[in-house]
């Protein structure tokens, strides 16, 4: 493949990358339903009250202005598939990741209405949010992958598993792992309202480590400790960077993320002493998404260099 003779790449290139940021914007708007005690505004599923359009408060705005986005983001995903199919020169290289999106979207339309009909059980709400990330990695690399390829008239390599996967990779991978599982702790925090469970930063009510084994007390410390160990970590990602001499662009993915951490420490701080404001706490989920994406992509960009590498 030769990315410059595609007939469409270009725009295809800008369409993934927009698209990515329409998923970001509605994983941003999923914390804001429940942020605003808006997640069984409408108690069935898939219509509320039995009705497409029902009679609209605040609440009800917010959880069907949500299903509507969901349905708008899955018509275009529908149409990226078509128009990939039909583009011989960018099925080869991107179908297979609008059919594992087609899958993932299914799969979170399964978990949205669970999340309804199970009155927001916290496990199901858990796995709505990591399903929806999920669902943008896979949108988003293949974004990345349109990226590398514009950047490099004349060739057809992305990244090799051989080189996501060697040896000096490892450390990239836990980093990428870390922040995801930190993610996870997050998701229990909000699904099981544990948010305000510390009144205070960085102690929990005046303990490092509570001698109160309340269970969201629990939740909460368990993700504080999880923030810590991943601050550090990506703090020895940057040395490890140093020593390995990382390239200018991956670089600059590894400041992006130390900039997303220092913002997140602050949010989260700010989440604590001003109550869970609401935009605040999506703001906390949104940077945490970006810091996971910034983190994978340190990962995906040197494997990709070091493919080229190898290829040449």
């Amino acid at each position: 493949m030769i990315a410059s003779t595609y007939s469409h790449f270009r725009k295809y290139s800008l369409f993934l990358v927009v698209y990515s940021v329409l998923i970001f914007l509605n994983l941003l708007y999923g914390p804001l339903v429940r942020a605003t005690d808006s997640g069984l505004a409408c108690p069935d599923w898939p219509f509320c009250f039995g009705k497409v359009f029902p009679d609209f408060d605040f609440n009800i705005f917010m959880e069907v202005g949500h299903r509507y986005y969901s349905g708008l983001l899955g018509i275009i995903l529908l149409a990226g598939t078509i128009w990939t199919a039909i583009v011989p020169e960018l099925r080869k290289s991107f179908l297979g990741y609008f059919i594992l999106g087609i899958l993932l979207i299914a799969s979170q339309v399964t978990l949205g209405g669970l999340t309804v009909l199970l009155s927001l059980d916290p496990a199901t709400v858990n796995l709505h949010l990591l399903n929806a990330i999920l669902f943008l990695l896979c949108i988003g690399t293949a974004a990345f992958k349109a990226k590398v390829l514009e950047r490099s008239p004349g060739s057809n390599l992305f990244v090799t598993r051989n080189r996501l996967l060697q040896k000096d990779q490892i450390p990239l991978l836990i980093g990428v792992l870390l922040v995801f599982f930190q993610i996870i702790l997050g998701g229990r925090v909000s699904s099981n309202y544990a948010g305000l469970a510390c009144l205070e930063f960085p102690t929990c009510n005046g303990e490092w480590i509570p001698s109160v084994p309340e269970p969201k007390i629990q939740i909460q410390v368990q993700h504080r400790l999880g923030a810590y160990l991943v601050a550090f970590y990506i703090l020895l990602i940057n040395l490890y960077g140093i020593f390995k001499d990382f390239s200018l662009e991956t670089k600059k993915f590894v400041r992006i993320a130390i900039i997303l951490l220092l913002i997140q420490i602050g949010l989260g701080v700010v989440n604590v002493y001003a109550k869970l404001p609401k935009l605040v706490t999506a703001a906390h989920t949104g940077v945490a998404i970006l810091l996971f994406l910034s983190v994978y992509s340190i990962w995906v960009q040197r494997a990709s260099e070091l493919s080229k590498n190898k290829a040449a």
